[in-house]
């Protein structure tokens, strides 16, 4: 019986052995982890950025579309001008029952307002996307403007004197859950490491800066990409 307790002890693991198979299997576990992230990125960013790249051309759309702006070489044409009295898109607008025709016309049948500089961007840039349900583009911080086709909200796109901060929020949760974007008149856009319209109302303090960090890594590969490409033209 003494032979037989002495060979099972024999099989036993030391506290060391089992330190360092813990120790191993932490490292794989971390591994596995990153694998897991790559494979199923951040829904949040990847609906972010993909929004954000979408209003910004749809941005870029407007301010060249010449049925919208004047192209007068002698003027430029941006967003923190009038649009032409002759301007005219079709939404489903607040307060319209189907899909109505909004123009410069005041009070025209079924638009919340009629278009003007105030609201020209928010109005405009939904005509250009895949918008789902009503768009309402009356001003307001927190007002939503649209829903997108992806399932992202947009609020304080409307209202504002360019260039100003808007909010895209992912889960369309409500706008304590988005980040904010600013627009500049000419169309471009970009993502402010900090909010100075929005920072008191998102209810992660970190969020804004999570926002700039997923669109500074997308830009830092990008210029990574290209440096590369550069390399072996050489």
């Amino acid at each position: 019986m003494k032979t037989d307790k002495n060979k099972i002890a024999k099989f036993a693991f030391t506290m060391a052995e089992l330190l360092i198979a813990m120790t191993i299997l932490g490292v794989i576990a971390a591994l596995m982890l990153r694998t897991i992230n790559r494979i199923n990125p951040n829904k949040d960013m990847q609906l972010f950025l993909r929004t954000f790249h979408a209003i910004e051309a749809a941005a870029g759309e407007v301010v060249n579309d010449t049925s919208f702006y004047d192209s007068d070489v002698n003027e430029i044409s941006d967003l923190s001008t009038d649009p032409l009295p002759t301007t005219r898109i079709e939404l489903y607008a607040k307060n319209a029952t189907s899909g109505e025709i909004c123009s410069r016309k005041s009070n025209y049948s079924g638009c919340y307002k009629a278009i003007d500089k105030n609201n020209a961007v928010c109005y405009l840039i939904a005509s250009k996307m895949n918008v789902t349900g009503i768009t309402d583009c009356s001003s307001g911080d927190k007002v939503m403007n649209f829903r997108m086709g992806n399932g992202a909200c947009v609020y304080g796109l409307a209202g504002k004197s360019v260039p100003f901060e808007f909010v895209i929020d992912p889960s369309c949760k409500g706008i304590e859950s988005g980040y904010a974007a600013k627009i500049f008149a000419s169309g471009t856009m970009t993502v402010p490491e900090t909010s100075s319209t929005y920072g008191d109302t998102f209810k992660d303090e970190h969020a804004q800066k999570k926002a700039y960090t997923w669109m500074y890594q997308q830009t830092d590969v990008k210029k990574k990409e290209y440096d590369f490409e550069k390399e072996e033209t050489k």
